[in-house]
C-alpha cells in the first residue's frame, strides 16, 4: 500500500502545473515555503477557529477560505499570511477594468469642489425606501445647467426640455437636502450613503433572496455610479498615476487595463469641451510618463518600468454595426498608438445577449484588416464567467468558450466553466491560452460561495496556464494581494511555489515585448530572493 501510494504521489507530483516551480526553487524559497504553510494552517485552527468538531460554533468562529466579505476585516486586521501576500511580488495585473483599481471616497471628495458635478436618480426620492433602490448616477455639465430637484414628486428621471437633455441635480444641493431630510433615517452620511450604492456590500451579496441576475444589476449599477465620478478631464489625470501608486503597494510592477470605449469621449472639468479618445490615450500616456519620471528620481522605477497598455473592450450587447464602428475605433487607435493599445474584449454579463458568435462576421473582417495593416490587436475575451454556459441564449452550443477557440484568444477572462469542456481543456492546454483568473469576482456575483468552492485548482491540475486578477477591486472590496491569499487558503495544494508559477506566467502571457519580458523576469527574480529572505528573517 504505502509503495504503491508513494509512486501515485510522485506521478501526480511530476506531472503537476507547478512542478517545474518546484524543482527550481531555491533553498531559501523552500523554507520560506515551510513557514507560509505552517502559518495558513495554524491561522485555519486558531485564527478563524473551524477545526472539526461536533460543537456548534460561537460566532467568533469562521471559515477560513470561507465567504470573502465575510471574513474580510479578521484577513486583514489579524493574519500573518495576508500580510505575507502583500508582499509578495505579483509580476503583472492582467485582468483589472479601467475605473476599478481605487475605492470611492478619494472620488467623492474630489466631486465636493466640483460645483458642477450633477447626479441623476432613476426614480423620486420621497422617502427613506426610495434611497434604497434607486439607481444614482453623476456627471460633469456646464455651470449654466438648469438645476431639478430629485426629491420632488414631480422629478422625472426620463423628462427631456429642449435645452438640457438629461434631468439633473446639482450634487451640492442633493447634499444638503439629503443631510437634511434623511440622514437621521438613513443613520448614513451622504458620502456614506453613496459609497454604499458603489460597493457590493455582504448584507446584499450573501443575502438568501439574492439571485444571480440581482447581484450583477446591482454590480452594474456600482459600475456606472463610479464612471461619472471618474470621467472627467482633472480627475481622469489624477486617476492613473493614483492607480499606479495603488498598483506599486500592491507589489504589481505593470498593468493592462480594459476602459469601456463605447462613450467616446469624457467632458472638461468646465463641461465645455468633450475630449475624444485620443486625447485620453495622451493624458494615459502623459501620466504614466510624469510618474515614471517620478519614480526615477526616487530611484524606484523598477517598481513599475513599463507603464500600462489598454485593451479596448465593448459590450456585447450592443448592435452588428455599431460593434464595427467599435473595432474600427479600436484599429484606429492602435495606429495612432501602437504601444498602447494591446488588445479587444467583449464585456458584459455572459447569461444575457450576445454570444461572441454573434459577431463572427465583423471578428473575422477585424483579424483581416489588421493583418492588412500589419498591426497585431489579439482577442483577450471574458468567456466562462458563467454557471449557464450558453451565451445569453437557450442553446449551450453558443458557450463563449468554442469562440474563444475559434478566434484564437491569446487569453480570456474568468473561464470558470471551461472544464464543462473535456475538449476545449485539452485545446487550451495545447494552445497555452491563458486564462485570467478572478476569484473574489467570481465569488460575489454567485458563481460560487465562497473560494474553496472555485475550480481554479482544477484548471491549474489540467496544466493551463492562469494568473491572479482582482477584476473590479473597487466594487468588491479587494485587492491583487487578497486575491493571492483567496488562492492560498482555497487549496490545501497550494504554496509559494504555486504563487511563484502564477506571477511568472502574468509576465510571460502579457503584452510587454520579448525584451521587455526579459527585464521584468529579472526584476521578479530578484526581488524573488529578498521576499524569501523577508518571510524567513520576519516568521
Amino acid at each position: 500500500y504505502d509503495q504503491q501510494k508513494n509512486l501515485l504521489i510522485q506521478s501526480e507530483e511530476g506531472d503537476s502545473w507547478d512542478s517545474n516551480a518546484k524543482r527550481t526553487a531555491s533553498q531559501k524559497e523552500l523554507t520560506a515555503n515551510r513557514i507560509i504553510i505552517r502559518i495558513r494552517e495554524d491561522e485555519r485552527d486558531h485564527l478563524f477557529g473551524n477545526r472539526a468538531t461536533e460543537a456548534i460554533p460561537g460566532p467568533e468562529t469562521l471559515d477560513m477560505g470561507g465567504q470573502f466579505l465575510t471574513n474580510r476585516n479578521r484577513i486583514h486586521e489579524k493574519s500573518k499570511l495576508y500580510r505575507i501576500a502583500l508582499e509578495m511580488p505579483k509580476g503583472c495585473h492582467l485582468h483589472l477594468h479601467f475605473n476599478s483599481e481605487l475605492p470611492p471616497m478619494p472620488l467623492l471628495e474630489k466631486a465636493r469642489c466640483m460645483d458642477n458635478m450633477f447626479i441623476r436618480s432613476t426614480q423620486p426620492i420621497l422617502s427613506s425606501q426610495d434611497l434604497e433602490v434607486t439607481e444614482i448616477v453623476f456627471t460633469v455639465l456646464p455651470a449654466d445647467t438648469e438645476t431639478v430637484d430629485i426629491f420632488s414628486p414631480g422629478y422625472n428621471p426620463a423628462f427631456r426640455p429642449p435645452d438640457a437633455t438629461r434631468p439633473w441635480m446639482r450634487w451640492k444641493d442633493f447634499r444638503k437636502i439629503y443631510s437634511e431630510r434623511f440622514e437621521s433615517q438613513m443613520r448614513l452620511p451622504v458620502e456614506e450613503y453613496i459609497r454604499r450604492r458603489m460597493i457590493l456590500t455582504d448584507e446584499e451579496v450573501y443575502a438568501i433572496s439574492q439571485t444571480t441576475n440581482g447581484i450583477w444589476a446591482r454590480f452594474n449599477q456600482g459600475t456606472r455610479c463610479f464612471k461619472g465620478l471618474m470621467n472627467y478631464e482633472s480627475i481622469y489625470r489624477w486617476y492613473i498615476g493614483a492607480a499606479i501608486d495603488s498598483m506599486i503597494r500592491d507589489k504589481v510592477m505593470y498593468a493592462e487595463l480594459r476602459p469601456m470605449l463605447l462613450d467616446k469621449s469624457i467632458p472638461s472639468d468646465d463641461g465645455m469641451r468633450k475630449l475624444d479618445h485620443e486625447a485620453q490615450m495622451n493624458i494615459i500616456l502623459e501620466e504614466v510618463q510624469i510618474k515614471q519620471v517620478e519614480l526615477e528620481r526616487e530611484g524606484r522605477l523598477k517598481e513599475f518600468p513599463f507603464g500600462v497598455k489598454i485593451i479596448y473592450s465593448t459590450p456585447r450587447s450592443i448592435p452588428k454595426a455599431m460593434m464595427k464602428r467599435e473595432m474600427q475605433d479600436c484599429i484606429s487607435l492602435k495606429l495612432k498608438f501602437p504601444d498602447l493599445i494591446c488588445g479587444f474584449d467583449l464585456v458584459g454579463a455572459e447569461d444575457r445577449p450576445n454570444n461572441i458568435g454573434f459577431y463572427s462576421e465583423e471578428l473575422a473582417a477585424f483579424n483581416e484588416t489588421c493583418k492588412s495593416l500589419n498591426i497585431s490587436i489579439p482577442y483577450m475575451f471574458h468567456a466562462g464567467e458563467t454557471l449557464l454556459d450558453r451565451g445569453g441564449s437557450k442553446t449551450p452550443l453558443n458557450s463563449n468558450l468554442y469562440d474563444a477557440i475559434i478566434f484564437n484568444a491569446k487569453r480570456i477572462g474568468h473561464g470558470f466553466s471551461l472544464l464543462k469542456h473535456p475538449q476545449l481543456v485539452q485545446e487550451f492546454k495545447e494552445r497555452q491560452i491563458c486564462i485570467e483568473l478572478c476569484p473574489t469576482s467570481n465569488e460575489l456575483l454567485h458563481l460560487c460561495r465562497n473560494i474553496k468552492e472555485h475550480p481554479y485548482p482544477h484548471i491549474l491540475a489540467a496544466g493551463i496556464p492562469c494568473t491572479v486578477n482582482s477584476d473590479n477591486p473597487s466594487l468588491f472590496s479587494s485587492s491583487v494581494s487578497d486575491e493571492f491569499y483567496q488562492v492560498m487558503v482555497g487549496s490545501t495544494t497550494m504554496n509559494l511555489h504555486g504563487w511563484r508559477q502564477l506571477a511568472e506566467w502574468s509576465i510571460t502571457h502579457s503584452c510587454l515585448s520579448d525584451g521587455e519580458k526579459t527585464k521584468a523576469f529579472e526584476i521578479f527574480w530578484a526581488d524573488w530572493e529578498r521576499y524569501c529572505d523577508w518571510v524567513i528573517e520576519t516568521y
